[in-house]
């Protein structure tokens, strides 16, 4: 999605949503992941799933979320992470599918985030505002008209915030109690 050559900087973090703030401290740097970051971005996502589950939003399946699931990402240069003097402070992934959540969409009209988690201690900072900006970037790059995302039904309001539309709820069907918000972006 990003590019092959995982060359992708984009110098991110001009805007932020509502409720985020941009003090003195440098907008975060957002890049295409590499090998070297896999452990802190995993140890990222466990964070946030686990601090998203303690507020009454069940996550992703953090058993999920190891070595092999970040570099599967790396490897296809669909990994972001947002980074500044404090190291990676917040990651996304960005795909040309998602045939579970997005099964009718047609083929290159949307790019997909996914798996968005910021470092807490980075919370309301434009982190958030960053990755979207660069997923938006690379999605417009690629020819998308739109970026599209599925969320629990407790983080819609947040991507709302974020610009995102609220398109449906949707329930993929492996599980008729699961059902998740899906959102897009026009880019």
């Amino acid at each position: 999605m990003l590019g092959s050559s995982g060359s992708m900087h984009y110098e991110a973090a001009v805007h932020t949503a509502p409720g985020e703030r941009m003090d003195s401290e440098e907008p975060p740097n957002v890049r295409v992941a590499c090998s070297g970051d896999i452990d802190e971005v995993v140890r990222l996502m466990h964070d946030a799933a686990a601090w998203m589950s303690a507020k009454g939003t069940p996550a992703w399946d953090v058993a999920r979320i190891d070595r092999t699931f970040a570099e599967t990402f790396v490897l296809r240069s669909e990994l972001l992470v947002a980074s500044c003097s404090d190291g990676i402070v917040g990651c996304c992934t960005l795909s040309a599918e998602d045939p579970e959540f997005w099964p009718d969409a047609l083929k290159g009209e949307a790019a997909y985030l996914h798996k968005l988690a910021v470092r807490r201690t980075h919370a309301g900072r434009g982190v958030s505002s960053a990755l979207i900006e660069a997923c938006r970037h690379a999605a417009r790059t690629q020819g998308c008209a739109k970026l599209r995302l599925d969320c629990h039904p407790n983080l819609r309001g947040l991507y709302e915030r974020l610009g995102f539309t609220h398109v449906d709820t949707f329930n993929p069907g492996w599980d008729p109690t699961f059902i998740a918000e899906r959102l897009e972006l026009e880019i």
